[in-house]
Formats: C-alpha cells, sequence, structure tokens
C-alpha cells in the first residue's frame, strides 16, 4: 500500500518543481543597434559607417541585474573616461535626458569598448514597462553630446 502512495506524491513533487520552475523569469535580452543617424544633437565629425550595438542580458529581474557588451566601429576622437558610454532615459527617439546608468568602458576604441554587469531594480522595471523612452550612447572626446545612440526598442 505504501508503494502506491508514492507514486501520486512523486508525480506531485515534480510538478510542483516544474510549476516552481516556469514561474522563474526569463532572462531578457535586448540588442540596440546603435548608428550616428540617431544621436541629438548630429556630431558633425560623425559619419553613416560610425554604428555599433550594445547587447543587455537581464539576468535577475528581481534584483536588477543586467550584464552587458556594447561594440563600435572606430568612432571619431577617443572613448575615454567621462562621458563614455550610458543609458539615458526617459526620453523617446529625437529627444534627449540626463543619464541613468552609467557603462563601464574596456578602454578600446574598437571593439567591445564598454562591458560588464550592473544592479538597478529601477531602471530595469522602467525599461521594460517602456523600452522604447531609454536609450543608450556613446561619447568621445570629438562628439562629447555623443557619436552613436539607439532606443532600447
Amino acid at each position: 500500500m505504501n508503494r502506491l502512495w508514492a507514486i501520486p506524491i512523486g508525480v506531485f513533487g515534480a510538478l510542483t518543481l516544474a510549476a516552481g520552475a516556469l514561474s522563474q523569469p526569463v532572462a531578457r535580452t535586448f540588442a540596440v543597434p546603435l548608428t550616428a543617424a540617431q544621436e541629438r544633437p548630429l556630431c558633425a565629425a560623425a559619419d553613416r559607417s560610425d554604428r555599433g550595438v550594445a547587447l543587455f542580458k537581464i539576468t535577475n529581474l528581481a534584483a536588477g541585474t543586467v550584464q552587458y557588451k556594447v561594440i563600435s566601429t572606430n568612432l571619431p576622437g577617443n572613448i575615454v573616461g567621462s562621458p563614455g558610454a550610458h543609458i539615458h532615459g526617459p526620453a523617446p527617439a529625437g529627444q534627449t535626458t540626463g543619464i541613468v546608468q552609467p557603462l563601464t568602458l574596456t578602454g578600446n576604441e574598437v571593439g567591445v569598448v564598454a562591458q560588464g554587469t550592473f544592479s538597478n531594480p529601477a531602471l530595469v522595471a522602467a525599461a521594460l514597462a517602456n523600452p522604447q523612452l531609454y536609450y543608450v550612447n556613446v561619447h568621445s572626446t570629438t562628439c562629447p553630446q555623443g557619436v552613436i545612440r539607439g532606443q532600447l526598442n
């Protein structure tokens, strides 16, 4: 008789574990194309070949933990220190606003120019709710206002 109860209890336990796993948030990834044409104000030294991509992967929704990587072409000037690379918001395409999250520079001028992890639960919640209101840009010594930009959506 005890063996008969073991099967339903085992099935119930497996279903409970599976339901718990399904209720965990799935990692969300943003791949954001960055172009000179999206930057405001436009940088006179930038041209159509100046571009990049920013990759953001939310690894822990509750903690607001995000892994990121920003990759760019050979932008005019040097990408050093401040201003560097940031997430700005809230502002729709074509408008500017303040920095909400700095991104750590790698010291590279081409390829992976920023990379790291940050935890910012308020930003993650707001960006998931309205990604079109947040943008990433990369600044350089030649274009301190920004060279390339892209909205999260």
